[in-house]
């Protein structure tokens, strides 16, 4: 049996304890289920928004795992991180390869990772101790900036100029790898395993992150020249010492 012990973790208080299952495939529920009880976490599990937003109620789970297939997910993930006050709940949402996995959550909605099926548990706990991990906002709200790119990593938020942008999901984990280092270069290959994962990264064409890397620049706007190419080597944000400083 899969445990947190094998992969060097363990439950304990730090760890969240609860996690609510909101998934519409009823064999993957089960098999889920059946991992996180045997890795020690309280499981509670929905088929649907109603039911969802009781167990919500009555076990106020830390991790919700989402399946982002779900009818009118847009409007449960944004109760949760309004209506029903649960701002430090982390969510993890399941999506199917390729199709769904490129377009990320829009920003109400909250998500913190989306992972593809199929699903291998190891990554599944790994990311929840990882979410749990995390150093807390400031105020909730810990903010990145670069001139005229902001960007809200745990709101999924970015704006450029001032205004709003959307962008997939690969899009603004290049663009935050990039904007929390500061200016330091980025290799290709570390962008890649970092966005795509260590595994599926050896499976990647580079021309794959310069697709990527183009569409995000198009999105910034006046803003792209702020992201260098390093030839040979990866990209850097191009910031400026007071940026630093914000």
């Amino acid at each position: 049996m899969l445990t947190l012990s094998t992969l060097g973790l363990t439950v304990t208080e730090e760890l969240p304890k609860r996690v609510l299952l909101i998934l519409l495939d009823e064999q993957q529920r089960k098999s889920i289920e059946s991992a996180l009880l045997g890795a020690g976490f309280e499981v509670s599990v929905a088929s649907d928004r109603e039911g969802a937003l009781r167990s919500m109620n009555e076990s106020n789970p830390h991790v919700i795992i989402v399946d982002r297939a779900l009818p009118d997910i847009g409007d449960l993930l944004l109760s949760i991180r309004t209506d029903m006050d649960m701002p430090d709940t982390s969510i993890i949402s399941l999506s199917e390869p390729e199709s769904d996995a490129e377009i990320a959550p829009a920003p109400e909605m909250g998500v913190d990772v989306n992972l593809q099926r199929p699903v291998f548990m190891e990554e599944l706990l790994a990311k929840i101790a990882e979410l749990q991990s995390r150093p807390p906002a400031i105020n909730g709200r810990r903010a990145l900036t670069a001139g005229a790119i902001k960007m809200v990593p745990d709101q999924w938020l970015v704006y450029s100029d001032g205004e709003s942008i959307n962008l997939t999901e690969k899009e603004f984990r290049l663009l935050r790898e990039l904007m929390e280092v500061k200016g330091r270069v980025l290799t290709r290959e570390t962008l890649m395993a970092r966005v795509w994962g260590h595994q599926r990264s050896f499976h990647l064409e580079t021309r794959t992150l310069d697709v990527h890397m183009s569409r995000l620049r198009g999105k910034l706007g006046s803003s792209a020249s702020n992201i260098i190419t390093v030839r040979n080597v990866g990209y850097r944000m191009n910031v400026v010492p007071e940026w630093l400083n914000q």
